[in-house]
């Protein structure tokens, strides 16, 4: 670690800073969509161009991610995250007075510039900070931030919605923003090691082609089909720009994002496991909240209740697990979470249907978000542990770079 004679108070105060940072940039995400209708209505706009608020910060987040490890090299942990919350701050000030929906979305996409930036460096500082024995509990404090938002996100925007228009939910932002920002400069120190590297302009092409084209592409999906021509084209285009990036990093000296290290075997595993798991996160997520609208004609409050405790149990879940492996090691906290998780989708195929209680659906959820959170983080933690610190800030850009794949 390139800072060395930090206070433990000094330290706690710096991964609390990042939390912080990491945890309003996951809330952001997921605080605009209850305002879509009023969004629409505002600017005469249609459903399938309003979903380019939550599009647009996808691809941002999926072409910044990559090129993070790079950024980690490159420059101090103060001025990237400096660098990172301002741009999370402009693109809230623009969406807080856009005059248009064409202002809106580029506020969107800043924040998600931002936010692109933020959650790779924070997880490469936490295991930076936190050594080798301690970086379950680490990644665990990541897993509470990052599960905590997305379940408490919707609710705070519909108490807001209630009594106000939707720009309140970029003045509440902003101000919390403006102070993480200020918490940066005055006690963020460089805790990542730089070193020698180049900027190359190809790769940062090739992987922003790649990464965006393929992410715009499944989100056509939804709108044109699967073989719709947009569809194709932009997966296509991408998966090529993707297969000439993977090859221009090995072959340069000092690649943007350090693909060798995908041959520690422990490490590979974990990036495919992740792909996997989050897919399967995600379905439930969205296959829950249609089975109790559309198959028992239920209004969307209670589907909001039904996947409501079960985010919570994850976010908890997940600093549970992170201790766990502190303890135990990953292989037994795994297992048991696979254990959950198969009971849990075995029994939504057995006791599901148009009448089952809530209740039952419920706990069936927070069942499998249990059995999420012992496998994400303990595997997590394990492939990171295997590489070297100087490949820290790689191994996590590639692995959340997975993690946009598996949630499409």
């Amino acid at each position: 670690m390139a800072q060395v004679n930090l206070s433990l108070r000094h330290r706690r105060l710096i991964v609390a800073i990042a939390l912080s940072g990491s945890f309003l940039s996951v809330l952001t995400q997921f605080l605009l969509i209850t305002a879509f209708p009023k969004i629409m209505a505002e600017f005469e706009i249609n459903a399938s161009e309003v979903q380019w608020l939550t599009i647009g910060y996808m691809l941002a987040l999926a072409i910044l991610i990559p090129i993070t490890a790079y950024l980690i090299d490159r420059f101090k942990t103060r001025t990237l995250m400096m660098s990172a919350m301002t741009l999370f701050s402009l693109g809230t000030l623009l969406g807080l007075f856009a005059p248009s929906f064409e202002v809106l979305l580029a506020g969107r996409i800043i924040q998600g510039m931002g936010s692109g930036m933020m959650m790779p460096l924070m997880q490469t500082l936490l295991f930076l900070v936190y050594p080798r024995e301690k970086r379950g509990y680490a990644m665990g404090l990541a897993g509470l931030v990052i599960n905590v938002a997305p379940a408490i996100g919707p609710p705070i925007s519909g108490v807001l919605l209630n009594y106000f228009q939707w720009r309140s939910l970029f003045l509440l932002t902003l101000p919390v923003a403006a102070v993480i920002l200020l918490l940066i400069y005055v006690f963020m120190r460089n805790v990542t090691q730089q070193r020698e590297t180049q900027i190359d302009i190809l790769s940062i092409l090739l992987s922003t082609i790649g990464f965006g084209g393929i992410l715009y592409g499944f989100n056509s999906i939804e709108s044109t089909g699967v073989s719709g021509a947009s569809t194709i084209i932009s997966i296509s285009i991408g998966v090529l720009s993707l297969g000439l990036f993977v090859v221009r990093q090995l072959r340069l000296k000092t690649p943007i994002l350090e693909l060798r290290v995908l041959k520690v075997p422990l490490f590979a595993l974990v990036t495919v496991i992740s792909i996997f798991s989050f897919s399967l996160l995600i379905s439930i997520e969205t296959i829950l909240p249609m089975y109790v609208q559309n198959a028992q004609q239920l209004p969307a409050l209670h589907a909001g209740l039904v996947v409501t405790p079960g985010a919570l149990t994850l976010a908890l879940m997940s600093l549970f697990a992170g201790t766990l492996y502190d303890k135990y090691g990953g292989t037994i906290i795994a297992i048991i979470g696979f254990v959950l998780l198969s009971i849990s989708t075995l029994s939504y195929h057995f006791f599901l249907g148009l009448n089952t209680s809530l209740v039952i659906v419920s706990i069936l959820f927070m069942l499998a978000m249990a059995g999420v959170a012992l496998i994400n983080m303990p595997i997590m933690t394990a492939g990171i542990n295997a590489l070297p610190d100087a490949l820290v800030a790689h191994g996590t850009a590639i692995i959340n770079t997975a993690r946009q794949f598996g949630d499409q």
